[in-house]
């Protein structure tokens, strides 16, 4: 399973919100804290996403054939950028990013 995959159907399925987490930042980061050897797949992949000339329908789809089922209110493709915003400004994603070993260690948080 791809990373952005993973993302979606393991932290953002049918009853995501109702169960773990009471906001999308909240699964983003239990993502990043969790899995912080797949952010950077799921950064990719989010821009090779954004990059593509989709329709919102299209994209919509795109992401349901991923497992993921959050809706936002400002659509799809805001949602998006705003998850890789907030991947970026991780410390655990940008300590991934660098590749600090140590750090990757999810005990430490």
């Amino acid at each position: 399973m791809d990373d952005l995959t993973y993302l979606f159907s393991a932290y953002f399925y049918e009853a995501w919100d109702e169960y773990e987490y009471g906001s999308w930042q909240d699964a983003v980061d239990d993502f990043a804290r969790r899995s912080p050897e797949r952010v950077a797949g799921v950064m990719a992949a989010l821009r090779a996403l954004l990059d593509e000339p989709l329709t919102d329908k299209q994209l919509d789809a795109r992401l349901r054939t991923r497992g993921c089922t959050f809706v936002s209110e400002d659509g799809d493709r805001t949602w998006l950028i705003q998850l890789l915003d907030r991947l970026q400004a991780s410390p655990r994603a940008r300590r991934a990013l660098r590749g600090d070993a140590e750090e990757l260690n999810p005990e430490l948080d």
